[in-house]
């Protein structure tokens, strides 16, 4: 007879063993690597206010910046960089050429849009982050590899599921660069 505390743990234990496995599969190491000729940098002065909510829009993700880069071919760098007031628990962003992520970027858990992210910190005095607003640096990198010819990168961001259209989150000084060949 198996009683509900047995079952829970093996349950419990089998879900760990599958995602130790689906860990391991996913950590394999990816590169990329030429040599770098071009540098193309966009931002835009005015900020931008996130209106998109992560979790319950679709689309879940709203434009930001977009450049166009004509490319010989071989591994696009992108680095990221601003400030950002999150009002909302956390914002996040996506960098994609052509439509598609770029490497370093992963869906939040229980959705499937690659970001990164940056969260309100956990403390006593942050929990009641509408009034706090907290201001935070933020700076990524990604790559991937790209054919010859033109390609469109593109930041997009959206903020946590209960933005209040009275305080939305921003990004401001908010910087694409890019290194290609």
């Amino acid at each position: 007879m198996k009683t509900p505390i047995i079952s829970t743990t093996l349950v419990a234990a089998g879900l760990v063993m599958v995602s130790a496995s689906f860990n391991r599969a996913q950590a394999q190491q990816v590169q990329c690597s030429s040599e770098v000729g071009k540098t193309t940098a966009v931002t835009n002065a005015a900020g931008h206010v996130i209106t998109t909510r992560y979790q319950t829009d679709r689309p879940n993700l709203q434009p930001l910046l977009a450049t166009t880069i004509e490319s010989e071919g071989g591994c696009l760098v992108a680095h990221l960089s601003g400030q950002v007031r999150i009002t909302d628990n956390y914002v996040a962003f996506q960098v994609r050429v052509n439509g598609i992520p770029l490497r370093g970027q992963h869906p939040l858990p229980l959705f499937s849009t690659p970001v990164v992210f940056v969260a309100i910190d956990s403390a006593p005095v942050s929990e009641d982050e509408q009034f706090i607003d907290p201001s935070k640096a933020v700076s990524y990198n990604f790559f991937t590899k790209i054919p010859p010819g033109r390609h469109l990168v593109e930041v997009l961001g959206a903020a946590g599921s209960g933005i209040d259209p009275a305080n939305p989150p921003t990004a401001t000084h908010l910087v694409l660069t890019l290194e290609y060949r």
